[in-house]
C-alpha cells in the first residue's frame, strides 16, 4: 500500500464533496410528457426542443392561471436559458408562486437564488426555503442545508445542525449524504468517519471506497484490515480511479489479502498509467524494466519514468522519489543509448500533446 499523494488525494477529495455548492434545479420532477394541447404542454415540447422563446411565452400563459409546474418552468428558463433570456430577480418572483403552493422544486431554487441574493432574497431566507423543501423529503435541499450550516451562509455556524440534516439525507436513502458524513468527521472522529465511507462505499460511492480503504491501510485511530483495503481498493480501482488503480496492482503483486499474480498487477499498473497517476507510471515503469507479468521493455520502462517525472516532479516522499531516481539511474548507466533516445522522444511529444503514450 502507498505512503505518497495520501494527504494530497483525501484534501483533494474532501475539497470537492463539501465545498462545492449542490443546489441544482430538478428538471426531472416536471413532467416532459405532453397530454394535451394546453399551453403548458406546448411550452414543455418547446423547451424540449431548445425554443426556449415559446416555451417561456406558453408556460408563462399556463403560470398566470396558477399552474405551479408552469410558474417553475418559467422560473427555470429565466435563471438558466440564454443569456439574452436570463432575469434572475424576474425567475424569484414565479418561484415563489410556486413555493407559496408548495412546489418543492421551487423552494430549492428559491434557497441557491437567495444565497447570490436575487430578487431581494438573503442567505437568511435560503434557510427558510430549503428547510421548507427539507422537510417535504427533498435530500438535495437537506444536504444544501448543511452545507450552510457548516459555512454559516444565512446563519451562524453549527456543525451539529449540519451532522444532523445529513443523518437525516442518509436515513432517507442519500448515499451523497453518506459520504458527507465522513468528510465532515474525517478529522476529528476517524472511527465514526469511516463507518459513513463504507457505507457510501458499500451503496456504490467510489471515491468514499478510496478513502476507506486508505484509511484501514494507514489511519493510526483504525485498525490495520488487508481484507477491506482489497475490497475497497478493488471497488476503486474497477470504478477507474487512476491512483486506486495502481495501489490495487501493488497488493495484487505483493499477494497482500489477495491472489498473488504478477500479470494482473502489471495489467493494473498499465492501467493507472495510462490514467495519469505517477506512481502508477513508476510502477508500470518498474515491471516493464524487470519483465515481471509482462514483457521486458527497457524503451518503454524509460518512457514511463520520464512520463512519471514530468507529470510529477518531486513528490516529497524520499523513497518514492530515491526509487524513481535509481531505477532511471540503472536504465541510463545500463541501456543502449539509442534505446533512451527513442524513449526522449516519444515522452516529450507527448508531454507536449498532452497524450499517455
Amino acid at each position: 500500500m502507498r505512503s505518497t499523494y495520501t494527504t494530497a488525494l483525501i484534501a483533494a477529495i474532501l475539497g470537492t464533496s463539501i465545498a462545492t455548492p449542490i443546489l441544482a434545479f430538478a428538471t426531472e420532477a416536471v413532467s416532459t410528457t405532453p397530454t394535451s394541447n394546453t399551453p403548458y404542454d406546448i411550452a414543455l415540447q418547446a423547451y424540449k426542443d431548445g425554443d426556449y422563446t415559446t416555451a417561456l411565452l406558453h408556460s408563462k400563459m399556463a403560470g398566470a392561471t396558477g399552474n405551479r409546474d408552469a410558474q417553475v418552468l418559467v422560473g427555470h428558463i429565466l435563471m438558466n436559458a440564454d443569456d439574452n433570456m436570463v432575469d434572475k430577480d424576474e425567475a424569484v418572483k414565479w418561484f415563489l408562486r410556486a413555493a407559496i403552493a408548495g412546489h418543492d422544486d421551487a423552494m430549492l431554487a428559491l434557497g441557491e437564488l437567495a444565497l447570490a441574493s436575487h430578487g431581494g432574497l438573503s442567505a437568511s431566507d435560503a434557510v427558510k426555503w430549503l428547510t421548507q423543501a427539507a422537510n417535504k423529503g427533498r435530500t438535495d435541499a437537506m444536504r444544501a442545508l448543511a452545507d450552510i450550516y457548516i459555512h454559516g451562509k444565512g446563519t451562524p455556524p453549527n456543525q451539529s445542525q449540519a451532522i444532523s440534516w445529513l443523518t437525516k439525507a442518509s436515513t432517507y436513502g442519500d448515499n451523497f449524504a453518506n459520504a458527507r458524513l465522513g468528510d465532515l468527521l474525517f478529522d476529528k472522529d476517524p472511527v465514526t468517519a469511516l463507518t459513513w465511507y463504507e457505507k457510501a462505499a458499500d451503496s456504490g460511492n467510489f471515491d468514499a471506497a478510496y478513502i476507506a480503504a486508505i484509511m484501514y491501510a494507514e489511519n493510526f485511530d483504525i485498525k490495520p484490515n488487508a481484507a477491506k483495503v482489497a475490497k475497497y481498493l478493488s471497488q476503486a480501482a474497477e470504478a477507474g480511479i487512476p491512483a486506486a488503480q495502481a495501489d490495487y496492482g501493488l497488493i495484487v503483486y505483493q499477494g497482500n489479502a489477495v491472489p498473488r499474480s504478477a500479470e494482473r498487477a502489471a495489467a493494473w499498473f498499465k492501467r493507472a498509467a495510462l490514467g495519469g497517476d505517477p506512481e502508477g507510471r513508476y510502477l508500470y515503469a518498474y515491471t516493464l524494466a524487470k519483465g515481471d507479468g509482462i514483457s521486458k521493455s527497457y524503451e518503454d520502462a524509460y518512457y514511463w519514468l520520464l512520463r512519471a517525472e514530468h507529470d510529477s516532479g518531486k513528490t516529497g516522499v524520499e523513497d518514492y522519489d530515491t526509487s524513481r531516481n535509481e531505477l532511471k539511474q540503472r536504465l541510463e548507466q545500463n541501456v543502449d543509448a539509442a534505446i533512451l533516445q527513442r524513449a526522449r522522444t516519444r515522452a516529450v511529444s507527448d508531454n507536449l500533446m498532452g497524450t499517455t503514450q
